[in-house]
This record gives C-alpha cells, sequence and structure tokens, in this order.
C-alpha cells in the first residue's frame, strides 16, 4: 500500500519537469542542438541560448500556445471539455531575438559553475551519432573577457534569467555595445528596456550598477541608451579601480502563467525507492533566423494530439529532494510514454506511441509492420528500455500498422454514444509489466484493419474483428525480439488497457472495455459469460506464449462499464478496479 501512495504522491510533483526547480537550469550542448549554442535554458514560453557572442531568446505566442495546450488537454483552463474536428489546424507564432557584442572576442572562454547533481540524456532521432548523454546541468554560465577585462555571467531568478556584466579594473564600461538582432523595436521607458517582438513584450528592469568599497556596497548611477538596434550603458562616478557589476533582470512579462510545456503521463518506482515520471514535452529548437515565425499544427491524424512533443523522463532520489537524470526521447512528429515500469536492477522500460517517422529504434530493423515514412503520420506503438543510469537505449522498437495504433481513439459524441473513451487521459490508456525471466509485455488498441498490424505465427487472433481490437505483444528482456504479437477483440471496439501476470500458472491477464458480445474466450467466463450492456468490461486470460485464450469474462451492468486495474495477491487471486454507470452489485 504505500508503494501506491508513493505513485499517487509522485503523479502529484512531477507532473511539471518546471515544478521541481523555479530556477532556470543551463544544460551543456553536447550535439543535441545547433553547433553555436553552448548552453539553453528554459524559460517561460520559450528558451533561451547561451553563445559565445551573445545570447537568443525564443518565445512563443501565449494565446496560440493556450489553444494547442487546450487541445493536446481535451479540455480549456476553466476545465470545459474541448473536441478537436479531424484536420483543424492550429498556428503557433514565434519569434526570436539575437543579441550579440559587438567588437567582442571572437573565442572567449566560457566558465560553467553550481554544478548540480543530474544530467541530461537525449535520444532525438534515428541517427545514434546525434544523441547526446550525461549533459551537465549549471545553474550559472559565465563569458570571460568578452571585451578586455569584462566578463558576462548568466544565472536565474526564479523565473526569469539575469545577467551580470562585470568590469574588472582596466576594463571599460563604455565598450559594452549590444546588437539586438530581430526585435521589433526597443525604446526606454521609467527607466526600463523594452523588447518588442510579434508576440509580445519583455523588458530588462533598470540596471542595478555598484561596486565594493571599504564601506560595502555602494550603488552607481546607471542607464541604457539606444542608438539604432544597439544598447550600451551610461555609467558616471564610478571608480576605474575597483570592480564594477552591472546588473540588469529580463523578464518575460507577458508570458508568465501560460506557458507550461509538459505533462506528465505515467509514474513508478525503482527497487531502491526511487522515483520516475513520464511525460511530454515540448522541446526548444535552435532557432536559425531571428524575427517572427508562424508554424502550422494539424492536416494529419496524429495532429489531433498536439505539436512536436518528445517523452521526458525524469528520475529522482527516494527522498524527493535530488533529480538523478532527466532523459528526453523522440523524434520529428509526436510521443507520448503511457505506461512505465522499472525491472530489478533499476533499468526502465517506457510503453508508449510515436508518429515520428525517426523514432529512435535499436537493432538492425527498429521497426515491426508497416515501416515509419515521412508521409505516413499516424500512430505506431513503442517499448523502449533504458539502462539504469538513463544515458543508454538498452533496445526500442516500434510496432504497428496502417492505422492509428496504441491510442483508443474514437471520441463519445451524441452520435458515438458507445465510445470506450468517456474519461479525460482515456485514449492514452495501456500498460507496461515484466515477468521474472525479465520479459516485457504491453497492452494496447489498434485501429489497422484486416491483416495489416502485425502478428506473430503464434498468435491466436490475427485478423481484427472490428474497427478498433486489443493487441498483447511480449519482447525479450532486451527489447530485441518480439516473441509474440496478437489481436484481442470481438466485431465492436475493444480495448486492452491493462495486463498483468499470476504469479502462481504465469498466465497473462488482459483487460479493459468492450462493446463486441463475441470477445474471443467468450462464454467461459465465471461472472459474465455473456455481455450485460452496450459497453462492458472484461478480463481474459492468455497462456504465456500468446497462442491461446483460455477465458475471458465480461463485468458489468447494463450501463457503460470498463476495467482500468488489474492486480494479483501473493496466491494468484485477481483483483480489478474500474468505472460503472449502472447499478454495482455489492458482495460480502
Amino acid at each position: 500500500m504505500t508503494n501506491k501512495y508513493s505513485i499517487l504522491f509522485l503523479l502529484a510533483c512531477v507532473c511539471s519537469f518546471a515544478a521541481f526547480s523555479q530556477n532556470i537550469e543551463f544544460i551543456e550542448n553536447k550535439g543535441q542542438w545547433d553547433s553555436r549554442v553552448k548552453y539553453m535554458g528554459r524559460v517561460e514560453g520559450g528558451a533561451f541560448f547561451v553563445h559565445q557572442d551573445g545570447f537568443t531568446v525564443q518565445q512563443h505566442d501565449p494565446t496560440d500556445w493556450a489553444k494547442l495546450t487546450a487541445s493536446l488537454h481535451n479540455h480549456n483552463e476553466n476545465g470545459d471539455a474541448l473536441s478537436r474536428k479531424a484536420g483543424q489546424e492550429f498556428t503557433l507564432k514565434s519569434h526570436a531575438y539575437r543579441v550579440n557584442f559587438l567588437g567582442g572576442a571572437s573565442s572567449p572562454q566560457i566558465v560553467a559553475d553550481k554544478p548540480l547533481p543530474t544530467v541530461n540524456n537525449y535520444f532525438i532521432g534515428n541517427d545514434p551519432s546525434k544523441w547526446a548523454t550525461d549533459c551537465k546541468v549549471y545553474q550559472g554560465i559565465t563569458i570571460k573577457n568578452i571585451y578586455p577585462n569584462i566578463d558576462i555571467r548568466y544565472y536565474s531568478s526564479p523565473g526569469n534569467v539575469k545577467y551580470d556584466l562585470i568590469v574588472h579594473p582596466g576594463g571599460n564600461p563604455a565598450d559594452i555595445a549590444m546588437l539586438y538582432d530581430g526585435a521589433e523595436g526597443l525604446e526606454i521607458k521609467n527607466k526600463e528596456l523594452r523588447i518588442k517582438t510579434s508576440v509580445g513584450e519583455l523588458k530588462e528592469l533598470n540596471p542595478y550598477t555598484y561596486q565594493y568599497n571599504p564601506a560595502g556596497r555602494v550603488t552607481i548611477n546607471a542607464k541604457y541608451s539606444i542608438r539604432k538596434n544597439v544598447v550600451r550603458f551610461d555609467v558616471s562616478n564610478y571608480d576605474p579601480k575597483t570592480t564594477l557589476v552591472i546588473d540588469p533582470d529580463l523578464i518575460f512579462c507577458s508570458f508568465s502563467g501560460s506557458s507550461s510545456d509538459n505533462w506528465g503521463y505515467s509514474a513508478t518506482y525503482g527497487p531502491d525507492g526511487s522515483m520516475f515520471g513520464g511525460g511530454i514535452v515540448f522541446g526548444p529548437n535552435f532557432p536559425v533566423s531571428t524575427g517572427a515565425v508562424q508554424t502550422s499544427y494539424g492536416g494529419g491524424p496524429s495532429s489531433t494530439f498536439g505539436p512536436g512533443f518528445d517523452i521526458g523522463i525524469i528520475k529522482l532520489s527516494p527522498d524527493g529532494k535530488n533529480r538523478i537524470y532527466a532523459t528526453y526521447i523522440g523524434g520529428t512528429g509526436n510521443e507520448m510514454p503511457q505506461s512505465l515500469i522499472v525491472d530489478p536492477q533499476g533499468q526502465l522500460i517506457i510503453g508508449g506511441r510515436t508518429s515520428s517517422p525517426n523514432y529512435p529504434t535499436t537493432g538492425t530493423q527498429g521497426y515491426y509492420g508497416t515501416a515509419p515514412s515521412n508521409t505516413r503520420t499516424d500512430f505506431d506503438i513503442i517499448v523502449t528500455k533504458l539502462n539504469a543510469a538513463g544515458n543508454a537505449l538498452i533496445g526500442s522498437k516500434r510496432i504497428g500498422g496502417p492505422g492509428q495504433d496504441g491510442a483508443n481513439i474514437t471520441e463519445y459524441t451524441a452520435s458515438n454514444a458507445n465510445s470506450l473513451l468517456r474519461n479525460y487521459g482515456d485514449q492514452g490508456r495501456s500498460e507496461v509489466n515484466i515477468d521474472g525471466a525479465g520479459n516485457i509485455y504491453l497492452s494496447s488498441c489498434t485501429r489497422s484493419g484486416g491483416t495489416t498490424f502485425p502478428t506473430t505465427a503464434n498468435a491466436f487472433q490475427k485478423t481484427s474483428g472490428g474497427a478498433q481490437d486489443g493487441v498483447v505483444l511480449k519482447f525479450d528482456p532486451t527489447v530485441s525480439n518480439l516473441l509474440f504479437s496478437t489481436l484481442l477483440g470481438g466485431s465492436g471496439d475493444d480495448a486492452a488497457y491493462v495486463i498483468s501476470l499470476n504469479p502462481i500458472s504465469g498466465n497473462v491477464y488482459v483487460a479493459g472495455g468492450t462493446a463486441s458480445s463475441d470477445m474471443p474466450g467468450a462464454g467461459g467466463g465465471t461472472i459474465g459469460p455473456t455481455n450485460f450492456g452496450a459497453i462492458d468490461g472484461y478480463v481474459s486470460i492468455l497462456t504465456p506464449d500468446g497462442s491461446t485464450v483460455v477465458r475471458t469474462t465480461y463485468i458489468g451492468t447494463s450501463g457503460i462499464d470498463q476495467v482500468y486495474g488489474i492486480q494479483f495477491d501473493e496466491i494468484g487471486f485477481p483483483y480489478i478496479m474500474g468505472q460503472t454507470t449502472g447499478t454495482w452489485q455489492a458482495l460480502n
């Protein structure tokens, strides 16, 4: 019972990666971004990129972003349900501006400081040469001698970027000239620098400037000056023999409260009590050009689920105080981690879905079924296993046919009252599990019809029974070989939400929801040999090799019923949980 409460706590505390730290962290670039980038920090609704000769700010329009995130969540900020039409497009307006230090050093020394006890790993795309692991994370970055005897140090105050221009003895603050490339306008108002962009206004606060003398800190008069798009600092009455610090604050004032770019999907725990959270992250890319940019999301089936999101995995120490690693996995499309489990060696297994043609896979052939392509945007099922450090893929495969796989996709509408998708998050229900030998099992759904979903020779069902069927998969411990793949469904829509293994017999128990009156194995069930209503829960028992359905039982009422969880006790009795709109008979 303790572990279950831990999972509930984990979902609450790591559903947003940003909630773990309010400070902006600077991540080193080891090839995961453009080579001009040295470090990147996430900011409200965008990113802050550090390069040798300056920095780049990227921001998204807050209104567009709110629409996209509401679409992804299927509800708006007020909790009102939203339904997105097929092919509906959203436009995300963004803006980037770059600040270069005119006349500065071409190759100054870069020094990172205040390292955090964590690393980031990036498995983006299917080219291992472009993966980056063990990327260190810092709280401060200093560019030494950007001008003679002048350093710039980047760090953060809660939620905002700060930078200090440190003028050592022998340096001249008049040398500092900051060229703003891509901003739509610059002005000084109330002693603040206002930076106008196509998606809002940012500001740099009045440059607090100071020196130290034997009596303590002394404030020095300083102000901005603008000529065309070059910003300088006018500093008066300072001691050139003492270090001078110019300390602006970059405020993302127009974007606060509208920019969450990550959401929790699943969580689990490790053998040592460590905690794992899996979510989706909108990964920033370094803007090649500055100014306004519009990106359209829509037109294809995968657009139903929003813009280009990657899987984000975070591992926390058992006490929740330290982030051990953060690992990002994805491609050019969308990815969702729908279920997580950790093996006894501390290695994380991810079950989910992808629409990326270049999702990272391992082996000579990383897929089973229909080959991924740039013109095919439907989702496939994914199974990915990380090593204990989170910095290597032990194995990763995708499996699917020409239709939508890995998603319970038909929404409830007035004309489709028998939809299995009834609740927030129902489209992402699936589960990954392991047996004592480390073999990996996954339950999910497919809308690839006929015999187009890849099944194995020993499968008990190779042809789809209806528009949507459940699927059951088994991989070896290294995700190198597909041991069995079978469909599970009748003539109506079916979904395999959860999977568990009987500790005594080794049989595979799969459960979910069905609108079929002819589920495979039905008739031998001890509770419901026939269906009760339009939608019922069910439990099917499969042999360990996936070749036979031992029996299936319906569980339900005359209302709408589905099974969302199944677990065993130590002597092999199964326990299920679910949802009903009918009158449930209470026993004992």
